[in-house]
């Protein structure tokens, strides 16, 4: 071995690998400090608003590497075609997966929720000659979402999802399935 070290090109072989590999060390990225990054993100479903004249806003809590939770506010402000929801409140929580990022809240997430629903439903009333009727309800759903987020350098957000569950049946004037999904934009800080 001492003999291959007193030959001056092993030496300078030597000398030029530990730099390098000391220079490569020093040039790879700090993790992030999770207390430094941003932990909140607002957003509004702008397809149920242009197009369906509703209001879906979220919040998110990002609480570490690939989890989160939060909560939907929905308001129908026109009586649609279908759509027996008038006002819910969505508390979610989501695992995200894929994400080669030092910190999540962004890329294909997997979301579990329950909702509380209430609105007017329509059901077929047999005795009164097979009139369709309307109802109001008041409901609990169960059920689960996928999805997938987008977050550029400004905070800015894009996602899309889709997902639905069932309703607990608390009341029965109360559609069985209902529907969430969307395409929001929002802003992390």
């Amino acid at each position: 071995m001492k003999y291959f070290l007193k030959q001056p090109y092993i030496r300078s072989l030597v000398l030029v690998s530990f730099l390098a590999f000391q220079l490569q060390i020093l040039s790879q990225e700090k993790p992030r400090d999770m207390n430094s990054l941003k932990k909140h993100e607002v957003k509004i479903d702008a397809f149920d608003l242009a197009f369906l004249s509703t209001l879906d806003v979220s919040y998110e809590r990002i609480s570490n590497n690939n989890m989160s939770y939060g909560f939907s506010l929905f308001f129908n402000f026109k009586e649609l075609e279908g759509y027996p929801e008038k006002q819910a409140i969505t508390p979610f929580f989501r695992i995200y997966f894929f994400n080669k990022q030092d910190f999540g809240a962004k890329g294909f997430f997997v979301e579990i929720f329950s909702k509380f629903a209430s609105g007017n439903n329509e059901y077929l009333n047999t005795l009164s000659g097979l009139d369709l009727e309307k109802a109001t309800y008041f409901d609990v759903a169960l059920g689960f979402s996928i999805g997938k987020k987008w977050v550029n350098k400004s905070g800015f957000t894009f996602e899309t999802s889709i997902g639905g569950g069932r309703n607990l049946g608390l009341d029965e004037n109360s559609p069985s399935f209902m529907f969430r999904g969307g395409f929001s934009l929002g802003y992390q800080f």
